[in-house]
């Protein structure tokens, strides 16, 4: 039996008020309980539009015409590109506390739900920390543990590593791989880091002029070098050279798609050396 989703958007169309042209055209797709979705396409081509319609920011916080529906059967948190765009308190402690208390939790449940997002996050002890002092990747962290305050079934950033060095992005993305791989978390992600996008996700979309050109598996999507570079993508240097030593004869194409990771690639050289050699 197929699992349903949590949240379906069904041929959305849409146009802000002040754009010279729509936003999104035609937008379908489903989100699936547990799987981590990416997110990528050129400039101004719709990335962010489509996480805020995901989170129903869209049509709701904006003016625009909007046509089409979101079906949504769960809670949504959002992080932004700018972590603090989204600070409103003095410590980390508040920043986390504010929206609890807005809704009502008593001060225990409050308490209790900071330690573990804290724990969560590997922030132990940054309670009473300004988080306009902390690191990027640290500011990055904390505006996650806002969002998953309220236990969020679906956690949606976007860009969330663009402003950050490779040590905060490294940070953000092993946190988000430990919210897969202990909580189960359905993650949707925009990014420009396709080696970590590659590495992480299940399935990836390619948004062109506000279009889905591509949706597909991982492996699938990123075996279609071709029109991932006529778009600008950024193909990850294990697939692009996976490609190159398949063209050259130097090793046979894998059955099993293309690999991911540089462990997949020269385990998938040392079979071929072995196919070569009669071994295997």
């Amino acid at each position: 039996m197929k699992t349903e989703p949590l949240l379906r958007v069904n041929g959305v169309y849409w146009h802000y008020e002040e754009g010279a042209m729509p936003a999104l055209v035609d937008i379908h797709l489903a989100l699936y309980p547990g799987e981590v979705v990416g997110v990528v396409g050129p400039a101004a081509a719709g990335k962010t539009t489509l996480l805020l319609t995901m989170s129903g920011l869209i049509p709701s916080n904006y003016g625009g015409q909007f046509v089409g529906s979101v079906e949504s059967k769960s809670e949504q948190g959002i992080v932004f590109q700018d972590p603090e765009t989204q600070f409103i308190g003095l410590t980390v402690e508040e920043e986390l506390a504010f929206s609890l208390e807005n809704t009502g939790w008593p001060d225990e449940r409050i308490e209790r739900r900071m330690a573990e997002v804290l724990d969560l996050i590997g922030l132990n002890g940054f309670a009473n920390r300004s988080p306009l002092e902390l690191s990027g990747g640290e500011k990055q962290r904390v505006a996650i543990a806002s969002a998953l305050s309220h236990n969020p079934q679906v956690l949606i950033l976007d860009e969330p590593t663009s402003e950050l060095d490779p040590v905060g992005a490294r940070e953000v993305f092993s946190l988000l791989s430990r919210l897969k791989q202990e909580k189960e978390m359905t993650i949707v992600v925009s990014s420009h880091a396709t080696e970590e996008l590659a590495a992480f996700c299940d399935r990836m979309i390619l948004i062109v002029e506000g279009k889905i050109v591509l949706d597909q598996p991982t492996r699938e999507f990123f075996a279609q070098v071709d029109v991932l570079d006529e778009h600008g993508i950024l193909v990850p240097d294990v697939i692009r050279l996976y490609h190159m030593l398949c063209q050259e004869g130097v090793m046979p194409a894998s059955s099993t798609g293309v690999p991911l990771t540089v462990e997949e690639l020269a385990l998938h050289y040392k079979e071929g050396q072995l196919v070569r050699e009669g071994s295997l």
